[in-house]
């Protein structure tokens, strides 16, 4: 009704009048289980856990937070996955727009909130580890590369927001600026170094030159880093949807376990 406000994080279920989102601790998610043919209960169960992306341009600057925040990146991707597959999707709800799943001065526990939801859904589905994986594209794909660095999963990003400084100064769309960490590319080399036992993949693109430099940086030995080189690929958001065939292939072969 032409009203802003600020709310306070522990109060923002009085404005999310979603009835399908869960939450643990700060934060809010989604769970959804396999349904008719793709249920098949002699194998064992499979969890996708997705960071959400940015929302579309109409919804960008959205009154309603779970349309700015969490928007249902790749809605219907069960009917392309192998059988069994839990997918528990998670809003970036944190700031104005989202932090990309990382802290902030406001909220320094974010980062140890989303793993506990994970391990939370884990232990209740009772998942085993191997069959685990974190998805995300764009600022999901920093969420997934980010978290799956710490927590040692199997993982896809695909054109992750590694570094958000330099050009930020000038064109700070998200309002991040002095709010969290920039570069996280030394923290994520760091942890994979110190533990990598599971598959990790990153799909870019060198037509994007500001994101491919920095994915260019990651530990290329422990990292699978597959670049696209697509003439219809000229912008960020354009790495993703002409990779969509790539995406469900590494997907299921992580899903799969195929022998």
């Amino acid at each position: 009704d032409g009203i802003s406000k600020l709310y306070k994080r522990k109060y923002i279920s009085e404005l999310i009048k979603r009835k399908d989102l869960l939450r643990r601790n700060e934060v809010f998610y989604t769970l959804n289980e396999p349904q008719g043919r793709k249920i098949n209960n002699s194998i064992p169960k499979k969890l996708l856990v997705i960071f959400t992306c940015m929302p579309p341009k109409d919804k960008y600057d959205n009154y309603l937070i779970h349309d700015r925040m969490f928007t249902k990146f790749f809605d219907g991707i069960e009917r392309n996955l192998v059988k069994n597959v839990y997918i528990m999707r998670i809003m970036d709800l944190n700031v104005s727009h989202g932090s990309h799943y990382i802290n902030t001065i406001n909220y320094s526990e974010y980062e140890q909130h989303i793993q506990q939801a994970i391990l939370h859904v884990k232990n209740s589905l009772e998942v085993d580890e191997n069959n685990i994986v974190f998805y995300g594209v764009s600022k999901g794909g920093t969420g997934a590369l980010f978290h799956g660095s710490i927590m040692d999963k199997k993982l896809l990003a695909v054109d992750p927001i590694l570094n958000i400084g330099g050009k930020l100064e000038d064109n700070d769309r998200r309002f991040l600026k002095n709010l969290r960490r920039e570069d996280l590319v030394p923290e994520i080399n760091k942890n994979i170094a110190q533990i990598n036992s599971k598959e990790k993949y990153l799909i870019c693109s060198e037509k994007v030159p500001s994101y491919y430099e920095q994915d260019m940086r990651l530990d290329k030995e422990k990292i699978k880093i597959y670049n696209k080189v697509d003439n219809l690929i000229t912008s960020h958001p354009e790495v993703s949807r002409n990779t969509i065939p790539e995406q469900l292939m590494i997907l299921n072969i992580l899903l799969g376990g195929l022998e």
